[in-house]
């Protein structure tokens, strides 16, 4: 696969790798592997810091506010999730543009599973690996959950079961689609990346738009999936004459080609909390049903599933205030899935990064909640705050200049008995590397009494 890949990225002539990230690094080192004398050109906005690739023979860097300028001097352009192209390159350059994701789909031999979604996306598809190892097949769980899919390449076999996790990062220019693809649902997210919310969707939208008449893509109940021209097998969300998956009294519903499952509700066994990780769980078992594969056999394995950190994520209880790590949330709909789901939290901290994102929703469910304490992270606090000053309120909103701050506050305020949550409706960048990284910096400061 690794030689098929390199011959039809040198057949196309000229190579630049856009983006020097986890992908990037991915990429140079999957070409590098199979010919080391090949000459590249590397463009990211940061310096390179990895120096056997700054001392590497037959490399080009262009580094700096310019870097995608390099675009125009290349015949394909493999780009990293990071990058964000918009409208800065004309059409004609942007038809260079592929991604590692893409070409791995391309070059696939093997049963390729790809789920996308705003919203439980990490869950659901490591969710569906862990069940597909414990029931003996030879699954492989990469992707935008943090494993480059170029990193995985030499673990394939014959009969290998790769499931990965889309981001619409990778799926803007993907021009293949998995054998199996999920889209669990879109909410307003990434704006700063698009140019608007259609283009976002759009992306997303990438993961089934390639697909033939023998693949199959499960949609879920949401206003952005309504598409009728598709040209796979469609399973979607909701109770229909044929062809789709649902709950209904107490039992989870497959409906496929006729053949109906139903599986009550309390023989799932779970440690997993919240209407939205049921619909993981049924969104897995309609795969693997797909797949022909036993779901007792798979309905045994979810037991034994923990979750991801950061989602949710139960830190502890000091001084009789219960801890929640929810940094994954980047979204309205993740917070207010949180809340509704712990139901005791007495302190939300939220606030980050600015895409863009409209807040009033959110403002408008805190104000009906019974959370009391609202603290605002930057950069988004100032905006969020404003929203509270026009809406008549008794929440306690609080602006903080950071999470140290949040959580010297959080301790003092919360009401004993209760729980503060991190659930933060923007992205970590410019304060942190990732959410995992925002999510530790919260849990060091909550342990540290």
């Amino acid at each position: 696969m690794k030689n098929k890949i390199y011959e039809y990225l040198k057949n196309k002539g000229s190579i630049l790798i856009l983006g020097f990230g986890r992908e990037g690094k991915s990429t140079y080192n999957l070409i590098r592997s199979v010919d080391s004398s090949i000459q590249l050109g590397i463009a990211d906005l940061k310096e390179i810091t990895d120096e056997e690739v700054r001392n590497a023979p037959n490399v080009k860097f262009y580094i700096g506010d310019n870097y995608l300028d390099a675009c125009y001097q290349y015949d394909v352009i493999i780009k990293g999730p990071g990058v964000i192209i918009k409208d800065y390159l004309p059409i004609d350059v942007r038809k260079k543009i592929t991604c590692q994701t893409d070409l791995f789909v391309k070059f696939a031999s093997v049963k390729t599973i790809g789920i996308t979604g705003t919203k439980g996306k990490s869950t659901t598809t490591s969710l569906l690996y862990h069940i597909l190892k414990n029931i003996s097949k030879k699954a492989i769980l990469m992707g935008n959950i943090g494993i480059p899919v170029f990193d995985k390449i030499d673990e394939i076999e014959e009969d290998s079961i790769c499931v990965m996790e889309l981001g619409c990062h990778q799926l803007e220019y993907m021009k293949n689609s998995p054998n199996i693809s999920v889209i669990l649902n879109i909410y307003e997210e990434h704006l700063d990346h698009y140019l608007s919310m259609d283009h976002y969707v759009n992306s997303k939208k990438n993961i089934y738009r390639y697909q033939n008449s023998n693949d199959y893509v499960l949609l879920g109940n949401n206003e952005y999936l309504k598409d009728k021209d598709i040209k796979s097998n469609v399973i979607y969300e909701g109770n229909l004459t044929n062809n789709c998956f649902y709950k209904e009294n107490g039992n989870l519903v497959i409906d496929i080609n006729s053949k109906k499952e139903i599986i009550p509700i309390t023989n799932i066994k779970t440690q997993l909390q919240g209407e939205h990780n049921l619909t993981s769980i049924l969104v897995c078992l309609t795969i693997i049903s797909i797949l022909n594969l036993d779901i007792e056999e798979a309905i045994a394995t979810i037991p034994s599933f923990k979750g991801l950190p950061h989602r949710m994520e139960y830190i502890g209880t000091f001084n009789n205030i219960s801890y929640y790590d929810d940094s994954i949330a980047t979204s309205i709909p993740s917070v207010i899935f949180a809340i509704n789901t712990l139901k005791n939290v007495d302190t939300v901290i939220i606030g980050g990064m600015d895409r863009g994102l409209n807040y009033t929703d959110l403002v408008n469910y805190l104000n009906k909640s019974s959370v009391t304490n609202i603290l605002l992270l930057p950069d988004t606090n100032i905006r969020i705050n404003k929203l509270f000053e026009n809406v008549s309120t008794n929440k306690n909103v609080l602006i903080v200049k950071d999470m140290v701050e949040a959580v010297k506050i959080a301790k003092e305020i919360t009401n004993k008995g209760m729980s503060c949550l991190l659930s933060p409706a923007a992205a970590s960048y410019g304060f942190y590397k990732n959410f995992e990284e925002r999510g530790d910096h919260f849990q060091k400061l909550v342990k540290n009494n």
